[in-house]
């Protein structure tokens, strides 16, 4: 099946004979240039030690808010593993550019992160198709990524990239130089379910069994600024995403709908201290608020819960020479989920309970890293993590953590 995955996007893209190999993830665009890809393949091996063995239904001692390699995976966590990213574009005519984006990892599954025309006017634009709604620097698709899996969750934990992920959907954007700045603007509108593309993505961590997505809306807002002269950048991205659903009854259970209203916003700086060293600075925030009906045979009933997820991130990379880059991150991510339970009698709302215990659970992540690239393709990183996860809850008399430490060894090729 991999090897399939891999000569399909060689066919896609390698059917015209014109097209250049680049390395570039942002594409600049010369007259005499008419497309470029990269393919990047590889196997990726871990080895985790952990305090916690197994998650637990109450999520204590939690082996998944470790947020390590085999947190959350799409597939059944395998060690090894193998990973593919391909990035096409090509140009047609003046005006008009298609691109593709593709990925396959046990962590996210196989995704089509864009397939997209984007007519270009002066300095405005239209992008139509599978559409990414820049909102984040998540290094999914760079060549020169220093990291095996990278540290923010909002990055690498598949259900809480899924809130901010690629959608069907429309942009449009405009580009400005304003003093020594080249500014750029992003308004979209994201439609998940459209050809079925997404038909089972959920705002939340978990979506219960035998339930039906009835809608499912996304719009976004990206302003990006990057200093002409110095290279620092900027950037600011919002989105709010608008999900319902309804679980049907199972074993005579009372059926339900499920509502999801939730914000995103991600703040973020990128500048050189000095011509080796750059730093990344990142804030990250996700703001839901769940409302779930269930009604029996007399009464409504209605649980309200709010879940807040934060992640701080700070990273340094270090370039030795043209080869070799040293990294070093550090993120907390902090979680926090409230419910309030409400009965619903001749459409008045009683208030009947409040969660007395408040989960909230911070998880601190430092790494370090080294990639080197080799030559004719071939880069190898090595990576360390040691992850804590410190649980509170209101209703227990103490904390419970546990603690993780990953090393990681990535075997990649460029093509």
């Amino acid at each position: 099946m991999f090897l399939k995955k891999i000569a399909l996007l060689i066919c896609l893209f390698t059917g015209s004979a014109f097209a250049q190999i680049a390395i570039e993830t942002e594409h600049q665009w010369a007259d005499d240039v008419v497309g470029s890809h990269t393919l990047q393949v590889g196997v990726d091996a871990w080895r985790i030690h952990t305090s916690a063995n197994e998650d637990t239904t109450a999520n204590m001692k939690s082996l998944s808010r470790l947020q390590l390699a085999n947190s959350y995976p799409v597939w059944h966590y395998r060690n090894p593993s193998e990973w593919l990213r391909f990035e096409g574009a090509l140009r047609v005519g003046r005006d008009t550019l298609l691109s593709m984006k593709y990925r396959s990892d046990q962590s996210t599954g196989s995704r089509l992160d864009e397939a997209s025309v984007d007519w270009a006017f002066h300095t405005y634009g239209v992008k139509l198709g599978v559409v990414d709604p820049k909102i984040s620097w998540c290094r999914t698709y760079d060549v020169d990524s220093p990291w095996v899996r990278e540290n923010n969750p909002f990055c690498s934990i598949q259900p809480l990239n899924f809130a901010k992920g690629s959608a069907p959907g429309v942009q449009t954007y405009a580009n400005f130089i304003v003093a020594d700045y080249s500014l750029q603007a992003i308004a979209g509108v994201y439609r998940p379910l459209w050809f079925n593309y997404a038909s089972d993505e959920s705002p939340t961590i978990t979506l219960a069994s035998y339930s039906t997505i009835t809608s499912h809306t996304k719009s976004g807002l990206a302003l990006s600024a990057t200093n002409l002269r110095n290279g620092t950048e900027f950037r600011v991205g919002l989105l709010r995403d608008d999900f319902s659903s309804n679980r049907n009854s199972i074993n005579q259970s009372v059926p339900y709908s499920y509502d999801v209203h939730s914000d995103v916003m991600f703040l973020g700086a990128n500048w050189y201290a000095t011509q080796k060293v750059a730093l990344r600075a990142t804030y990250f925030t996700y703001a839901g608020h769940l409302t779930r009906n269930m009604r029996d045979v007399v009464n409504y009933v209605k649980l309200d819960e709010v879940q807040n997820y934060k992640a701080v991130s700070l990273e340094a990379n270090y370039q030795i020479n043209a080869r070799d880059v040293l990294s070093a991150s550090h993120v907390i991510y902090d979680l926090v989920i409230d419910q309030t339970n409400y009965a619903l009698q001749s459409g008045t709302p009683a208030f009947v309970s409040s969660y007395s215990g408040v989960p909230h659970f911070v998880t601190t992540n430092i790494s370090l890293s080294w990639r080197r690239d080799w030559g004719y393709g071939v880069f190898t990183v090595l990576q360390m993590s040691q992850a804590n996860t410190d649980q509170h809850d209101a209703s227990l008399t103490k904390h419970l953590s546990s603690d993780g430490r990953a090393y990681g060894l990535r075997l990649g090729y460029r093509f």
